[in-house]
């Protein structure tokens, strides 16, 4: 016999959770019980404001439960003004409350030190509820607040308080993210241009294509980046030739902040180092990298520890940082935000005893592009190549190049770094002075030898100083260089450095809001008969209106090299912006004689956006025309130009060129394929799940108004390939035009990626009927503010999930199968009743009226 789609059946629970709310909500939400405030009494002038009554229940107690029956609630957690997370709560007849023991355990965990936790738990880890009275022995106090309904923390004893950070930046843990990467991922971007000549050399030119892309097997990636193009355009020899670029593998740290290389490396320098393309092995250590949370901060290990509740004002170099009103404690300063240079911290604590107590220090900050206390490294070792822009060919010798840096707390940062072969050896050291007036001195050394060439050295030295006028900032920069003939490195193993020192000065004063003005002078002083070059300039900027702006400039200049010129110049420029897409130039610059006007429409980047402009310029003995546009698919990334070239504006058409462009991405992860536009980092696949067959998944930045940035087809799923590594984001998601009541869930999905890694994301569930009724007793009155739980009968779902109704009876309940039976059972009574999902169900259920039967 097949029971009908609702029976009624006896049951019993303990526990009730509310739904979580649903995008798209099948029937009202239930509404909150209604809760009796106290009264409120406006006194008169003159007069002391009563204290407010509060009902109180026959036994004394305050009324938090209006209703006189057992109710199931989810409720916040509160802490001082911070919400912890939502626990489930009972309120009984006789206004008592319980707390669910696990969740509250989760919740508060934070709040307490390692002892406090564990006595915590050994109190409540045997329990499933627990009530006020079982914690008078934890130092943890707590209360029901029928105002707002939250469960509020009222004490913790300061020797269970875990130490708290003041100034606490966010951390690359602070948020989790939903999902993991796919063991394998995959990618390649492939470019490909072409162009037709018109006039005097007219044909076609053969195709090129440009191939980077990257592929990840668990921790370890293999990225690499290649070219096939015609040579006969660069080297006269006719023909494609097929140039690798670089491949390498990198396995990261992230913990760390290290990066490992095998293969061809792309070595980093610092200071006065020469670059060198190597191939072999590499180690790098750069918080940049895997932190996109670095702040200027203290890192210090200061503590505050209080003893009774008070108020507490950082003052930073005089001027009031933050107040705080902290309850007793330890806390921590480490993380206090400070200033470049010398930092005067004070600290005075004003406690409800009336005792004030002042704490000062000193802090320094150093900005050499490190996190105060951090440090940075790289090292590189394998053989060079000299060849550019083909193949590498690791034909050199066998080198070495690395640095380390380390920016102290309250000393300068200090620097060196080193490059050694049999021919070549570098030695490099860098510092920076912070001076009292926030101003800054670097300095750079360098000693060289190379076989064949000796001994060679350099110095650098710069300064900047910054002002601040009331939020108008000026700046001086000045800065000096000095070359010895034979300074090399491995990047330059036959030295005769032309020039032998430099200086020049800057000065940039913001006069108003609107109006700069910028005066800035060079000099170089070069060796043999080529003769000094020198250049001073002054430039103003002046925007007087959000659309329209103006720059120009006067300089003088002398050059001395093939082509010597010198005298009074001057540029001027027009700029008309009438929106952030849209950009207007017109400029002329008499010292290199030339005039030029453009428009610019940027692409947005969504979907079917296009962007277009034209520029017409003129120079000494040329004149030039060029209009292009681009198109933003969903699967690739079109573009076309022309342009055309003359002696003058009567010649323009002398020689003209017209060149497409295209460039598409086919990317990988988790079994399932894309083709998308070109990725930059990492990538997300976003496809259907199987019930949503014929349904298009949309991934995107503003879905309210159908703005994709991607959408699933025939070539596969929507791919979204802007993700940026080791930086927690959210890829949200849609379907377009879905079953009516299918639930497709939150909509977003947070993920920290690992670098070029991929994400497949299956969109929809075979759980997504979402089912609506009013429930009625025997009598034919609504089932009010019930709470009760949801178990799938063949075991296929989660063990329960939670159901309630409003105020008048209804419900809503979400995420079942089609063809699965469903058993609700209610608290208050034990009551029941059972669900059967049609299997030809495609989203929404209308169960009308549910009447439990009479007790017995």
């Amino acid at each position: 016999m097949i029971p009908p789609p609702f029976m009624a059946v006896r049951a019993d629970a303990q526990v009730s959770v509310p739904l979580p709310g649903a995008r798209r909500p099948a029937t009202p939400a239930p509404t909150p019980p209604p809760v009796q405030q106290p009264p409120v009494t406006v006194p008169l002038p003159g007069r002391t404001p009563p204290t407010p009554t509060v009902p109180v229940t026959p036994d004394g107690r305050p009324d938090i439960n209006p209703y006189h029956r057992d109710i199931a609630l989810t409720v916040p957690l509160t802490f001082r003004d911070q919400t912890l997370g939502e626990l489930p709560v009972q309120l009984t007849a006789d206004s008592r409350f319980s707390v669910s023991s696990a969740p509250f355990l989760k919740l508060i965990g934070n709040l307490l030190n390692p002892a406090a936790r564990a006595k915590l738990s050994a109190v409540l880890s045997t329990r499933e509820f627990f009530s006020v009275d079982d914690l008078a022995s934890t130092g943890v106090s707590i209360n029901f607040d029928p105002g707002a309904l939250a469960i509020v923390v009222l004490k913790i004893e300061p020797t269970d308080r875990a130490l708290e950070s003041l100034f606490a930046a966010p951390r690359r843990d602070s948020e989790t993210a939903d999902v993991e990467p796919a063991f394998f991922s995959a990618y390649v971007n492939v470019s490909a241009s072409a162009s037709k000549l018109w006039g005097y050399d007219d044909r076609f030119t053969k195709p090129n294509f440009y191939l980077n892309g990257a592929s990840r097997i668990g921790p370890v990636v293999i990225e690499g980046n290649a070219q096939f193009a015609d040579s006969g355009l660069a080297f006269g020899n006719g023909g494609y030739r097929f140039d690798r670029n670089f491949v390498r593998a990198v396995y990261d740290q992230p913990e760390a902040f290290r990066r490992f290389y095998l293969g061809d490396l792309t070595p980093e320098t610092r200071g006065q180092q020469t670059y060198v393309q190597m191939g072999g092995v590499g180690v790098t250590r750069s918080r940049r990298r895997f932190d996109p949370f670095r702040s200027a901060i203290l890192q210090g290990n200061r503590q505050l520890v209080l003893q009774r509740a008070s108020t507490v004002d950082v003052i930073r170099n005089g001027s009031l940082l933050k107040q705080f009103r902290l309850d007793p404690g330890s806390y921590d300063l480490s993380s206090l935000p400070l200033l470049t240079g010398s930092n005067n911290v004070q600290v005075q604590v004003h406690d409800d005893a009336g005792v004030v107590q002042n704490i000062a220090y000193n802090s320094y900050l150093d900005p050499i592009d490190l996190q105060p206390g951090d440090y940075e490294y790289g090292a590189y070792f394998g053989k060079t190549s000299d060849r550019f822009g083909r193949t590498p060919v690791y034909s050199g010798d066998l080198a070495f190049t690395g640095y380390y840096r380390k920016a102290f707390v309250d000393r300068p940062a200090l620097g060196f770094g080193l490059q050694a072969s049999s021919r070549v050896q570098n030695v490099i050291g860098q510092t920076q002075f912070i001076l009292p007036n926030s101003s800054r001195l670097q300095f750079d050394l360098g000693l060289s030898r190379v076989k064949g060439s000796g001994f060679g050295y350099s110095f650098g030295t710069s300064y900047e100083l910054l002002i601040d006028r009331s939020g108008n900032i000026d700046s001086l920069t000045f800065s000096g260089d000095y070359l010895s003939r034979r300074y090399g490195g491995l990047g330059y193993t036959l030295p005769d450095n032309s020039s032998a020192w430099s200086v020049s000065a800057q000065y940039d004063r913001q006069l108003i809001t609107n109006l700069s003005l910028l005066i800035g002078a060079s000099y170089v002083h070069n060796r043999r008969d080529i003769g000094d070059n020198y250049r001073i300039d002054a430039n103003t900027a002046y925007r007087f209106s959000p659309k329209w702006s103006v720059r120009g400039g006067v300089n003088y200049t002398k050059y001395s090299g093939i082509l010597q010129s010198s005298g009074l110049g001057f540029a001027l420029s027009l700029v008309y912006q009438p929106s952030y897409r849209d950009r207007v130039e017109v400029q002329h610059d008499n010292s290199i004689n030339t005039t030029s006007a453009s428009y610019i429409h940027s692409p947005s980047g969504l979907i079917d956006s296009v962007g277009y402009g034209a520029v017409l310029g003129r120079s000494l003995g040329s004149s030039n025309a060029q209009a292009f546009a681009n198109y933003t698919g969903n699967r690739f990334d079109a573009s076309i130009s022309h342009a055309s070239f003359g002696t003058d504006f009567s010649h323009l058409t002398q020689a003209q060129a017209t060149t497409i462009q295209l460039g598409t991405s086919l990317a990988f992860a988790g079994g399932h394929f894309g083709v998308g536009r070109q990725v930059t980092d990492s990538f997300a696949i976003l496809y259907p799940h199987e019930t949503l067959k014929g349904h298009q998944i949309v991934a995107g930045q503003s879905l309210a108004e159908n703005d994709y940035l991607s959408k699933s087809g025939l070539l596969g799923g929507a791919v979204n390939g802007y993700l940026t590594s080791y930086n927690l984001q959210s890829v949200q998601y849609d379907i377009k035009n879905p079953p009516p009541g299918y639930d497709v869930g939150a909509g977003v999905v947070r993920i920290r990626p690992p670098y070029r890694s991929g994400y497949a994301l299956k969109i929809g569930t075979d759980a997504f009927v979402s089912a609506t009724g009013t429930l009625e007793t025997a009598a034919g009155k609504p089932v009010m503010l019930a709470g009760g739980t949801i178990k799938a009968l063949d075991g296929k779902s989660a063990p329960t999930t939670p159901f309630f109704t409003n105020s008048i009876g209804r419900f809503a309940v979400q995420n079942l199968r089609p063809g699965a039976r469903y058993r609700v059972e209610l608290f208050s009574d034990g009551s029941a009743f059972e669900i059967s999902v049609p299997k030809t169900t495609t989203g929404l259920v209308d169960l009308k009226i549910v009447r439990l039967p009479a007790a017995p």
